[in-house]
């Protein structure tokens, strides 16, 4: 039995894959049985190759594309295949600290079926610049207008689920790059259930896979999602 599955999301990081994975991987053993997949997406900076080396662990997987499908898909894909018994994944810049990955299993154990780091809920401490939190926030109004969500944050990258859960989930959604996120905590809110938000300290990285064109495929996806059943 595998307590519990982490993923990591990996696309042109090796400086953070270098630098923060062996403390992902002794932080990951304490919680006892547990695997790591680097969902490695096209990279072309060397992270593929680094990933492979780490991959030589016990417990770690590598899943691997040469083509870049998108952050979501790579999620996809390793929840398809993960064996804990509650799944995950995290950035690997380590944005929420990893003193809150036991936290999160705990929770998911105890019968969250669905857990997200939230930036905005009581008790959680952020430093960001004040533009990134302008567009974040007005991105969840945005949310709450159109579908309701109760959800404070949907877009932080720290998501913990119950497997059998996750993978329906990971069938069901259709996008497969940033509005991943999004749209699992709303399919769980269509669902009945409500995503439990863990307060999370979380420090912004001046780096940024988002791009301009991305908000507009947001704001597409959201509208895909408003009008499907």
């Amino acid at each position: 039995m595998t307590r519990a599955t982490i993923i990591l999301p990996v696309y042109n990081e090796r400086r953070n894959l270098k630098a923060n994975f062996p403390k992902i991987y002794s932080a990951a053993k304490k919680l006892g049985s547990f695997e790591i997949i680097i969902a490695e997406d096209g990279s072309t900076d060397g992270s593929k190759e680094l990933a492979e080396k780490f991959g030589r662990l016990p417990n770690v997987m590598v899943l691997s594309r040469p083509d870049k499908s998108g952050r979501g898909g790579a999620l996809k894909r390793s929840i398809q295949v993960a064996k804990g018994d509650v799944v995950g994944y995290m950035d690997i810049d380590l944005s929420v600290p990893l003193s809150y990955l036991p936290i999160a299993v705990s929770k998911v154990e105890g019968g969250q079926k669905i857990l997200t780091g939230s930036r905005y809920a009581k008790g959680s401490d952020i430093r960001r610049t004040f533009w990134r939190h302008f567009l974040s926030s007005g991105y969840n109004l945005l949310l709450f207008a159109v579908f309701q969500s109760r959800v404070k944050d949907h877009q932080c990258g720290f998501k913990f689920l119950e497997r059998n859960y996750a993978k329906n989930l990971a069938k069901r959604i259709k996008d497969n790059h940033w509005f991943f996120d999004t749209e699992m905590l709303i399919l769980a809110q269509r669902d009945g259930i409500m995503p439990y938000e863990l307060p999370v300290e979380w420090k912004e990285h001046r780096e940024t896979k988002v791009r301009n064109k991305d908000i507009y495929l947001f704001l597409k996806a959201v509208f895909r999602l408003r009008f499907s059943q």
